[in-house]
């Protein structure tokens, strides 16, 4: 009895040890929410579209990277208001979106909105992990956009009629915010650490022809609402692997003919961003995103574009 008192007396005490732990799980949420790392986008699931940012928020991200989101999701403060100027709509992903590692001014709209005449607007749709199947759905559920829309420029990436990119989790597009901070930090790290499978399936062309129907019935709609020919530029933005292919003289898009076929069929310009001599392997902050040198770069890349099919932009 002797021997198990003195280890009691010698031993941990667990009160002070779940206190201290209590503690300094307190301390590290306070930190990471004083830190603005839950000031960031929320989402809203759909079957139609797969998920989009949610309408009417903002935010800081870290303190320091602003974000925006209007009442028809795009990633402008203002709301949507077309007929006062020239209204350009920038479809994509998220080469498009920009996501939390960039600041508002940083992202590819602010920086096109910035080259433009202030008579031409520009109205950004796009969200993180979507395939051309998610824009064209997501702009079949917002006619009043396509409507109101004169001019289009549409970002194309590889495997991009692969199919609906379904939400996932809520570590990649957070539908609420999360009561434990913390754990939403670890899910996330863990997540980016031991990234699970792709969010869809590369398909045969032969599975994707009713994807390029439907991406082609969006584009007739554009261009009636448009009214002009040409109306709307889609652009090819290769990883930086395939653009050092294309440096290798390689075909990096796989459907290329299918996506030139459309393009000269409904009068949309092409432009492939890994033909343009400015746009280099030193524009990627990783394998697939752009700088934000980059990002200046595509933007004057496009706006210059836009100024020749759109007088007075």
């Amino acid at each position: 009895m002797a021997v198990l008192m003195r280890w009691r007396a010698g031993g941990p005490n667990w009160r002070r040890v779940g206190t201290g732990l209590v503690a300094l799980l307190a301390l590290t949420e306070l930190g990471l929410r004083v830190a603005g790392l839950d000031n960031f986008p929320l989402y809203v699931k759909d079957l139609q579209f797969g998920y989009a940012p949610q309408p009417n928020q903002a935010g800081r991200f870290l303190q320091k990277n602003t974000w925006v989101f209007n009442d028809r999701s795009m990633g402008v403060a203002q709301p949507w208001q077309p007929g006062e100027r020239t209204d350009i709509l920038l479809v994509g992903n998220s080469i498009v979106l920009g996501g939390n590692a960039y600041d508002q001014p940083d992202k590819l709209a602010p920086l096109m909105q910035s080259q433009l005449n202030a008579s031409c607007a520009v109205w950004p749709v796009a969200a993180g992990g979507w395939g051309t199947v998610n824009e064209f759905r997501f702009l079949d559920r917002h006619p009043d956009v396509v409507a109101g829309t004169d001019f289009f420029v549409w970002e194309y990436m590889a495997h991009q009629m692969a199919g609906l990119s379904q939400w996932e989790r809520e570590s990649t597009h957070p539908l609420s915010r999360p009561l434990w901070l913390t754990g939403y930090v670890v899910h996330k790290a863990l997540d980016q650490r031991f990234p699970t499978a792709a969010r869809f399936v590369v398909r045969k062309p032969e599975d994707a022809r009713p994807y390029y129907a439907e991406f082609e019935a969006m584009l007739e709609r554009l261009n009636h609402a448009s009214g002009r020919r040409p109306a709307g530029v889609i652009f090819l933005y290769p990883d930086r692997q395939q653009l050092e292919m294309a440096r290798a003289g390689q075909e990096w898009l796989p459907d290329r003919l299918e996506v030139q076929r459309i393009a000269a069929s409904h009068g949309v310009v092409l432009i492939d961003l890994a033909a343009m001599p400015q746009w280099t392997a030193e524009l990627y902050k990783d394998g697939v995103h752009p700088t934000r040198e980059g990002n200046v770069v595509m933007s004057n890349i496009l706006a210059d574009e836009l100024r020749k099919i759109a007088h007075g932009c």
